[in-house]
């Protein structure tokens, strides 16, 4: 999973369906090998802990796992969201900085934008402000693009973070009161 998100890291907003097409291999292949091994521990963590011995302690085993496995998602997904947002408005305005009035490489942009949407506007007037508004989207696609190549980046590190947790780890047993 790291390496398939090291991979997407190199995004850029030219990237089409073929360019994930590796990365997407490399994503089956590790998530395949990581649900593998993530359900045999759980059977295994259920032999050894004793959880199959009465079904109270079966409820319970299983209602930890669903639990960490929900809130995992959840909170995955909501800690994603906020990164993906604030590197958004960061990058937004870094690339705005670069963007101003005057600046003649923005005049020549929405010179051209302008150009390119004067047959289908009412007047000059009218294909300049669309022009400066495509010009914004264009700046926001950029910011989105980067902000989703910092996220997958991101999601490297945790998972590099991860592997190193785990191997830095030591058997531990946990045992169910049985009465």
């Amino acid at each position: 999973m790291a390496i398939a998100c090291l991979i997407n890291a190199q995004l850029t907003s030219a990237w089409s369906g073929n360019n994930f097409l590796i990365s997407q291999i490399v994503i089956g292949l590790g998530l395949a090998l990581s649900f593998t091994a993530l359900v045999g521990s759980f059977v295994q963590n259920a032999f050894d802990t004793g959880a199959l011995s009465n079904p109270i302690n079966v409820l319970t085993y299983a209602s930890f796992i669903h639990c960490i496995r929900l809130f995992g998602g959840e909170a995955g997904t909501a800690l994603m969201q906020r990164l993906i947002s604030v590197r958004e408005h960061f990058h937004s305005n870094m690339i705005g900085l670069h963007v101003e009035a005057g600046n003649w490489l923005t005049n020549e942009r929405v010179q051209f934008l302008t150009q390119g949407l004067f047959p289908g506007s009412v007047g000059a007037e009218a294909a300049q402000e669309r022009a400066a508004l495509l010009l914004g989207g264009q700046v926001k696609l950029q910011a989105y693009t980067l902000a989703y190549a910092d996220g997958y980046l991101a999601i490297a590190c945790v998972a590099a973070f991860a592997i190193v947790l785990i191997a830095c780890m030591k058997p531990m047993k946990i045992y169910f009161d049985v009465r």
